[in-house]
């Protein structure tokens, strides 16, 4: 963490850190500028969104044990839950997403989502990024410059809003195994200026506050100013700073370090531990439901795109939503009932602030579960071939379901989406033209997204 309260100078590291955070989290040359839409006349949801939280359930849900019931199918595929009607009249879930459930009327659900990656690793890649992952199966540290920007990244360099955080934010960490970063998931080929912040930590801790922004969140902005000797302790060691390949960046981040730092908005969008303690439980008191909060109010600290991650170590044994056994008690007792608790949260705050028409929020992962049980161990395996994403709120025409499943939830039977498609109505709502065309680090052009959005969402 950055000193910045102690009467000694700033060290080199700590210079080095005033200008950029690295690789793993905020540099702050970055924090405002603005693009312009691109012109020509567009339907009305074109960049409705202000901002977007993406919740994403690493491991992927079991499509039949959520979103797309099958009452009618064998028992060997059907599974033990009941259904429950929906908002939406004739569209059933099944009985574990109540919440979820009473927002189907605002909310439009996707049953037909599909690729062919069937490891976590590249069926993430390609839903973050809109393209398959061009090597074999990402191993651990696969993350390189030569991937494909994440939607976020892409986000950051044509339309990043007006800070003062940067434009996108993983939380609480990258979906990462054994300690290693998978690929897809930071800027890629567009460079490290346009990498996440990754607030680290867990947020369900009772005095959670950013690992990685140089504050402190339960200052008084006018403690906070002055206590603050930055500008002065950068000035101060000049000559040092001239020798450092980074002094340019330091020099032009001055101004911005101490906006993000004084920051009222900063301050109360990371600091949880003075929240509400009713507003805290209303998400939930557990790694993934304050995740959600802090991502809500990182959205209204100004940052435009939020994704935030189901962590494996939420879940029992490790594995998460990745349920090659006990699926069904794992759904019922500690996997659905945070993230349906979570989401009804999120899109109740959202409502009552007049926000919903302006955030738009989406529930994915990078695929579905097998419609076949497995009988050994009550499980369900990988399934890319179709699965369900939900999207709500800013541009979306709610009250509908896009698709339909075959009669196992195994196949589309209409309107398949792919995750190109599934980019570009997220790029839509965002007023990003998904058909135009950007340049990497290295001024090679590639196309933002060959999909299309996804007409009956957008209008």
């Amino acid at each position: 963490m950055l000193n910045l309260w102690g009467s000694s100078p700033l060290d080199r590291r700590e210079l080095i850190r005033v200008g950029g955070l690295g690789l793993a989290g905020l540099s702050l040359p970055r924090l405002l500028a603005n693009t312009p839409a691109p012109s020509g006349p567009k339907p009305k949801s074109f960049g409705q969104a202000k901002n977007c939280i993406l919740l994403y359930l690493s491991g992927g849900p079991a499509q039949l044990d959520t979103f797309d019931p099958k009452p009618d199918a064998p028992d060997d595929i059907r599974g033990p839950f009941s259904t429950i009607a929906t908002k939406l009249p004739g569209v059933r879930f099944t009985e574990l997403v109540p919440h979820t459930a009473s927002w189907m009327h605002k909310a439009a659900l996707v049953r037909t989502m599909w690729h062919e990656h069937n490891d976590h690793g590249r069926g993430t890649y390609w839903m973050v990024t809109g393209v398959p992952y061009s090597g074999g199966v990402p191993e651990v540290n696969s993350m390189s410059r030569q991937d494909m920007p994440h939607m976020g990244a892409v986000l950051a360099k044509l339309a990043p809003g007006q800070g003062p955080l940067p434009a996108w934010a993983m939380v609480p960490h990258r979906m990462d195994v054994a300690g290693g970063r998978r690929a897809g998931q930071f800027a890629g080929s567009l460079g490290p200026k346009y990498d996440p912040l990754l607030p680290g930590g867990n947020p369900n801790d009772d005095d959670f506050k950013l690992d990685h922004l140089p504050l402190v969140a339960n200052e008084r902005p006018d403690a906070l100013k002055r206590r603050l000797s930055l500008v002065d302790q950068l000035n101060a060691e000049s000559k040092p700073l001239n020798s450092l390949a980074m002094s340019s960046t330091i020099k032009d981040s001055q101004a911005k370090a101490v906006q993000v730092i004084s920051s009222d908005r900063v301050r109360k969008a990371v600091d949880l531990s003075a929240a509400d303690p009713k507003e805290r439980e209303r998400y939930g008191r557990n790694m993934f439901g304050q995740s959600v909060m802090l991502s809500r109010r990182l959205l209204d600290a100004g940052t435009r795109l939020v994704q935030c991650n189901w962590q494996r170590s939420q879940g029992v044994d490790g594995f998460a939503w990745d349920t090659h056994w006990n699926n069904f008690d794992a759904h019922k007792d500690y996997l659905v009932p945070p993230f349906d608790q979570a989401f009804h949260a999120l899109m109740t705050d959202l409502e009552a602030t007049g926000k919903l028409d302006e955030t738009l929020v989406v529930v994915a992962s990078e695929f579905g579960r097998s419609p076949k049980i497995t009988k050994s161990n009550a499980g369900r395996e990988h399934w890319p071939d179709c699965f369900s994403v939900l999207f709500a709120g800013g541009g979306i025409k709610g009250g509908q379901v896009y698709g339909q499943s075959d009669k196992i939830a195994g196949r589309p039977a209409s309107n398949p989406v792919t995750p190109a498609d599934f980019l570009a109505t997220i790029y839509h709502c965002l007023g990003i033209d998904p058909h135009g065309e950007m340049h990497d680090q290295g001024d090679r052009p590639f196309a933002i997204t060959k999909g299309t959005p996804i007409a009956a969402l957008v209008g």
